[in-house]
């Protein structure tokens, strides 16, 4: 997918609620650079452009071939464009393996394996994003562009990353709704993504793995140069029989795979908050050399449980030497009391927490440190996005902001273009584990390559 110059979209309607019209309708709203050929033998028109009865009447084969007909249409579309040179075909429609549909399934790999310069994402896929060339030809909402690639074996969950992603000010790079795989699998996505250099980071949402030794290989390149977050569907029998009837896939056992997430160097997490805001420490940080972190806040109950799931993460929290702490004083503005946390209290304002993280000696003490910030009543989102945007290049640490309670949530959206945010404090010190324990990792890679 490095030239993308035409897209066609079989199945294209006028119609508003059919799939065919929502892809058509992102495509052109999104900017797509190249040419845009809709295909519906019942349509001269579609969307102000000129149709097409089949693609065969295309005046050349497309780049990208989107179909969204009906289920027993699909292998006929499929083949047409197999002839034709077509290189990625998505198939929108649903109705194969994960209903049951094994034989309509297996005539697409049949036909792909007949196909070497084709590719098929899906079926029952939600489409593909490419930001670089301003391609979105899927049913999902139009993302933000950014730095992140989405690998999702369900098409909704992209949409709810994409979503995260944007409340913390970060975007997409590329989008593959990855469907029942009769095709392209999570493992090939990892090697698009290590060689996409509009790529930083990998999310990918997985249920069911084809092959293994593949995840194992693609997964441990890609994890060795680019941050990689993994949410696995299907833990437990029932959540596993669930992926049979979503994607037709059979869900696997899910202490294995925690083993083999961990080998490949990559972090697995919990739910979707701790995948995307994880992620996005890791792309902006990148990682931690030593696990010392330092809690400055202006609310002392807030800063223990910060500490209480820094501590459960089996992270340091050292102590304040008395001399740095007088420094912190001096450099806020502002005595505190507390060791680590270190707490301001509820008159501070979010300019001298800030400022105390500009001091120069905490680097000696600490490697990263932990913003921790109850917005009161005489500060407005504004007035503390500001105080953090005026500092944010001083900070002599790697820092994470987390703040809580009233107003939090638009703190967080204005602050996360400059710091990577977090939004409960145990995803605040699961970010600056999976940043120590990716620090550990690299390290290890480069000692084993070089005995």
């Amino acid at each position: 997918m490095k030239d993308i110059s035409s897209v066609a979209v079989i199945g294209a309607s006028p119609k508003a609620g059919k799939v065919g019209n929502t892809v058509l309708q992102n495509i052109l709203s999104y900017g797509f650079r190249g040419k845009v050929y809709p295909v519906n033998p019942r349509y001269k028109e579609v969307l102000g452009l000129g149709a097409y009865p089949s693609l065969k009447d295309l005046p050349e084969p497309p780049d990208i071939a989107v179909i969204a007909v009906p289920t027993k249409a699909v292998p006929g579309v499929v083949a047409e464009a197999s002839e034709m040179g077509v290189g990625l075909t998505v198939i929108i429609t649903s109705g194969f393996k994960e209903a049951g549909n094994e034989e309509a399934e297996k005539e697409l790999r049949r036909i792909v394996s007949s196909a070497p310069r084709m590719r098929i994402l899906g079926p029952n896929s939600a489409g593909i994003t490419v930001s670089k060339v301003r391609l979105h030809a899927s049913i999902e909402a139009p993302p933000t562009p950014g730095r992140v690639g989405l690998a999702m074996q369900s098409g909704a969950m992209g949409g709810v990353v994409i979503s995260r992603l944007k409340e913390l000010s970060s975007g997409i790079s590329f989008f593959m709704s990855l469907g029942n795989m009769a095709d392209v699998e999570i493992s090939d996505v990892f090697e698009y993504a290590l060689e996409d250099d509009a790529t930083d980071s990998l999310i990918a949402y997985v249920e069911w793995v084809r092959d293994g030794k593949a995840f194992l290989e693609k997964g441990s390149k890609l994890a060795a140069v680019k941050p990689l977050c993994i949410l696995k569907g299907g833990r437990g029998e029932r959540s596993s029989e669930a992926v049979r009837s979503h994607t037709g896939g059979l869900a696997g056992n899910y202490t294995i795979f925690k083993e083999a997430v961990r080998k490949i160097g990559a972090y697995l997490a919990d739910d979707v908050s701790d995948l995307v805001e994880v992620e996005e420490a890791l792309r902006r940080v990148g990682r931690l050399n030593g696990s010392r972190v330092l809690i400055v806040t202006n609310s002392g109950g807030l800063g223990v449980v910060s500490a209480s799931h820094i501590e459960e993460h089996g992270l340091d929290l050292p102590p304040i030497p008395p001399k740095l702490a007088e420094g912190l004083a001096k450099q806020a503005g502002k005595s505190f009391t507390g060791k680590n946390p270190i707490d301001f209290g509820g008159d501070a304002s979010a300019e001298q927490v800030a400022k105390a993280l500009t001091l120069n000696d905490l680097s000696r003490h600490f490697d990263v440190a932990l913003f921790v910030y109850v917005p009161t009543a005489a500060e407005g989102p504004e007035e503390m996005a500001k105080a953090l945007r005026e500092h944010v290049n001083e900070f002599s640490l790697p820092v994470i902001a987390y703040f809580d309670g009233e107003g939090s949530r638009e703190v967080t959206m204005k602050i996360s273009g400059l710091l990577p945010a977090v939004t409960s404090a145990r995803n605040a010190a699961k970010a600056v584990s999976a940043l120590v324990n990716r620090g550990k990792y690299l390290r290890l890679r480069v000692t084993h390559n070089s005995s």
